[in-house]
């Protein structure tokens, strides 16, 4: 009792400010909270031993409790030193092992339901991030706007890029609003860029208590927030924004806690994942279950025989490996009669394989995650594999380069899984270096690893409805197939002479058809071009000779 009135009032009011000062501007800290809150593996016991050794401390003071005790060669036991060094190594060691422990943690509490086949069909995008980005925004006119958080949203219409307007300059985020949200079609490569107008009261990128992640933050605070989305509704214009929560006691691992519905006066919608998969027009996005938190649940499968497996034995363990910064799992739409919407990723095994192994598909609105395995008779090409087949057909009008970087004008990009009569199958985007467009669209067969088709979407205007029609029904147009396909028997020794056409030693060369057919018209575009290039060069020649005359 006595302590208690020795203490100051002042002390006691300047701390309660200070506290009620740290709670209002919670979300600057908040990483650091955070991480308290979910890593409580990592310093519970370094904090342990360092508490020990200020026990220790203190109780070596009776010893020397002056100055003039120290002065005399009295000195606490040098070997309390060893608590600090003890209390960073296990912080060092313990934060190491916390992401296998999480992941293995993950394994243990997910249902990874094993499927019999692969399902039917299934849409996917036809144009890439890269493309969907330099399209958007060299079509969006606004000198004080820009276009942030790029993601795929499905839609009645079929699957969209969406972007968000934020305002740019440091004036403009602190005294401006977001105009809204873009919408650019993912099935079709010709430019077609929508804008929805609405001012958002909150959105990202604005600062400072207009900022998305302050207000969000200050709703729930000991959270992960996922990257926001603008998705179109019947009343206007929304930003969902998953978030997750942890679970565990020492080893913490993340779920799917809820999902924010931002309306654009502000309003936040705070609803239960389960809430938020019955609210048909949340649903149909494909964004309540997000990307980042489906690819967690199939990264942490490489743990299911356990830490020690994936360490040194190696037993039917995974590796999902990407090909660019836009990384798996890509959103496939297998309809309402099917799977609907599905985040879907190739894994290889372990080590240097480049087959497929596994195929993950986690639903886009609950989390439910199937696998299927390959059979291990079965040999698919992975998704790695995949390019590298399309890299080794000459196509015309196409260059790849070598493998130093910016040696070719043309790369290939994305390798989606689909899945046509029951096989898989890739869909890649040979795209150019400047990523301002989609050249081709080039299917490879998983089984074979052999080019099935070739989408001219740069010259077909119809290209893009050919893809589709060829995943729904497997039928490959006779001006699409791949150079060297053919329906007719295989010959001996077939020799090949140009692109798409065989000979045999000895034979008469047969009548252009099929693919040959698509070479040559190919083969006389290019001349065509030329001609037409030497006609300009000419015509610029004259120019600047009149202009030097003159």
């Amino acid at each position: 009792m006595d302590r208690l009135k020795k203490i100051n009032p002042a002390i006691v009011i300047v701390a309660v400010i200070v506290l009620v000062g740290l709670w209002l501007v919670r979300p600057i800290w908040h990483g650091f909270a955070l991480f308290f809150w979910v890593t409580p593996f990592v310093w519970i016991a370094p904090v342990v031993v360092l508490a020990v050794g200020a026990l220790l401390f203190r109780r070596s003071q009776r010893n020397w409790t002056t100055l003039e005790d120290l002065r005399t060669g009295v000195r606490p036991p040098s070997w309390l030193v060893a608590f600090p060094v003890v209390a960073f190594l296990l912080f060092i060691v313990l934060s190491s092992l916390r992401g296998p422990l999480v992941q293995r943690a993950i394994v243990k509490n997910t249902t990874y339901e094993s499927i019999p086949g692969l399902p039917p069909n299934g849409k996917v995008r036809i144009v890439p991030r890269q493309v969907a980005e330099q399209n958007a925004s060299s079509a969006f006119n606004s000198p004080t706007e820009t276009l942030t958080n790029f993601r795929i949203v499905n839609t009645k219409e079929g699957l969209r890029w969406t972007a968000l307007r934020t305002p740019q300059g440091a004036f403009r985020i602190f005294s401006k609003k977001s105009q809204g949200i873009v919408e650019l079609d993912a099935e079709e490569t010709a430019r077609s860029l929508r804008q929805i107008d609405a001012e958002l009261e909150t959105a990202p990128g604005l600062q400072i208590t207009d900022n998305l992640r302050w207000r969000l933050l200050k709703k729930r605070f000991l959270i992960s927030l996922e990257e926001p989305v603008g998705i179109e509704t019947p009343d206007g214009p929304r930003l969902l924004v998953p978030y997750l929560k942890y679970k565990g006691l020492l080893i913490r691992r993340p779920v799917l806690g809820g999902v924010f519905v931002v309306a654009p006066d502000g309003t936040i919608e705070d609803l239960e994942p389960e809430e938020a998969a019955r609210r048909p027009e949340l649903a149909l996005t494909g964004r309540v279950f997000s990307d980042t938190q489906a690819r967690r649940i199939q990264d942490a499968y490489q743990y299911k025989g356990g830490l020690w497996n994936a360490w040194f034995v190696h037993e039917d363990q995974t590796n999902i490996t990407d090909t660019e910064i836009n990384r798996q799992p890509y959103l496939v739409d297998f309809g309402e009669k099917g799977l609907g919407l599905q985040w879907v990723t190739v894994a290889e095994p372990y080590g240097r394989a480049f087959a497929a192994s596994v195929i993950f598909l986690t639903d886009a609105t609950t989390g439910r995650t199937r696998i299927w395995r390959v059979p291990s008779r079965q040999s698919l090409s992975g998704n790695r594999r995949a390019i590298q087949a399309v890299k080794a057909v000459s196509i015309p009008g196409v260059d790849f380069g070598d493998e130093t970087p910016g040696s070719g004008n043309f790369r290939v990009v994305e390798p989606r899984p689909v899945f046509v009569k029951g096989g898989l199958v890739y869909l890649t985007s040979i795209i150019p270096t400047s990523a301002n467009a989609v050249s081709k669209t080039v299917i490879v067969d998983a089984e074979t690893n052999k080019l099935v088709a070739i989408f001219d979407n740069d010259r077909d205007p119809k290209a893009e409805e050919r893809t589709l029609r060829y995943i729904a029904t497997g039928e490959v147009p006779d001006n699409a197939t791949a150079p060297g396909i053919t329906d007719e028997p295989e010959t001996a020794a077939p020799t090949t002479t140009t692109p798409g056409t065989t000979t045999t030693p000895g034979a008469t060369p047969p009548a252009p058809s099929g693919s040959a057919k698509n070479a040559q018209e190919r083969i006389d575009d290019i001349l065509k071009r030329q001609r037409q290039l030497i006609d300009e060069l000419e015509q610029l020649r004259d120019a600047v000779r009149k202009q030097d005359a003159g």
